[in-house]
């Protein structure tokens, strides 16, 4: 389906899936592999929109976008029951949507791309602004969600006093020295407390089988690994869209080696996944699921965390990303924050009062006390910056 809009200076053709795109895009690599990738695998609540922007006759840009529907499943408040009643009331007689400009669960790649390399840092920002309003337009999505904004992007949008920035917008991750070769180096530049730390976790997954499921296993394993999923986005306040089985598959078809899935069994019973996605020498964590059960014993999520680490290390990676939840147990791993741009604009009163109760209730869970974890010697902390 395609719908063209009419702005000053431009022209949009709006696409409600990849197959109805013009050959000329259908028949190359639109901006990475797997654009299509929440399509294929009809991930729910998730309606996408692939968009030309032309200038006159000649097409200067192109675009994913998605529209979440906001459902209650979306939310946990926990013990908060009163306002966890209040929020599924408002979320079903308002049936808020969110505009994403980017891609909710990736962000190894832009979902964007200019047809032309010498256009001005100011064009850029214009065409990717006028394209954004018209989708709102199109969509007329109750809020918007500019995701990982390209920082030369940025200036332009701080500009815009209608969108409010996310400060707190972190991904956490840690710069890998060239001469750590084995997981031991690592525990070599962690203080005498954390290498301590360290090996009691480990020493509790010794009974735990780690092996890299390849895409049979993806398939054979994608409704279990749904599952365990699950149960770690149910611990989280806010999950902003939900996962199918056929999402995981898809990448691994998709991205095959670049895609690493790896399995956790014990006693011959998946417990746990985790996959990250290889990228410009990155070690970047997708999805990971874990049996609550089990955590506390097997100090699952931690040795998840552990194995990350130690698999990037093996592959040569120059960089391990975490991503953006629970950042203590990433500080204390040694992982470091990334301040990403990210902007967010609500255009119901009752949604923007509900976004902000939610999001205080976030940073209070979050809280500070991950940014006074500093697990390396002093040497580790003085060769880094030097570097």
């Amino acid at each position: 389906m395609r719908l063209h809009l009419q702005n000053m200076a431009y022209t949009f053709a709006v696409y409600h899936s990849i197959q109805d795109l013009p050959e000329a895009y259908k028949n190359r690599v639109l901006i990475c592999k797997g654009i299509d990738m929440v399509e294929k695998a009809n991930v729910p609540n998730i309606q996408n929109y692939y968009v030309i922007t032309y200038e006159g006759t000649n097409a200067i840009y192109f675009a994913y976008f998605q529209l979440l529907s906001v459902k209650t499943i979306h939310f946990n408040l926990g013990n908060k029951k009163i306002q966890q009643l209040a929020l599924c009331t408002v979320v079903q007689l308002l049936k808020p949507t969110l505009l994403v400009v980017g891609n909710l669960f990736r962000h190894d790649a832009l979902f964007f791309q200019y047809n032309q390399n010498d256009i001005s840092a100011e064009k850029k920002a214009e065409i990717y602004q006028a394209t954004v309003d018209h989708m709102v337009a199109y969509t007329n999505a109750s809020g918007i969600f500019l995701k990982d904004v390209d920082p030369s992007n940025a200036k332009f949008i701080q500009a815009d006093n209608s969108y409010t920035p996310m400060l707190e917008d972190i991904s956490m991750e840690m710069n890998l020295p060239a001469h750590w070769l084995t997981f031991s180096d690592y525990e070599n530049e962690l203080k005498h407390k954390y290498v301590q730390r360290c090996k009691k976790i480990r020493k509790s997954f010794k009974d735990v089988q780690i092996r890299e499921l390849s895409l049979e296993d993806v398939e054979k394993y994608s409704i279990e690994m749904e599952q365990l999923y699950l149960q770690v986005t149910q611990k989280q306040l806010v999950s902003m869209g939900i996962l199918n089985p056929i999402f995981f598959v898809e990448m691994k078809k998709v991205l095959q080696e670049n895609y690493k899935v790896c399995g956790y069994f014990y006693q011959d019973r998946l417990i746990a996944f985790s996959s990250a996605i290889l990228h410009d020498d990155e070690f970047d964590m997708n999805y990971i699921g874990f049996d609550y059960t089990l955590n506390s014993s097997l100090n699952l999520y931690f040795n998840i965390l552990f194995y990350c680490l130690e698999h990037a290390i093996s592959l040569g990676r120059k960089k391990l990303v975490l991503g953006r939840t629970a950042p203590e147990a990433k500080a204390i791993l040694g992982c470091e924050p990334d301040y990403r741009f990210s902007y967010y604009k609500l255009r119901n009163v009752i949604v923007n009062w509900f976004y902000q109760m939610v999001a205080g209730y976030f940073k209070e869970q979050q809280g500070d006390s991950w940014k006074d974890r500093h697990p390396f010697k002093s040497s580790y902390y003085t060769k880094e910056k030097s570097a």
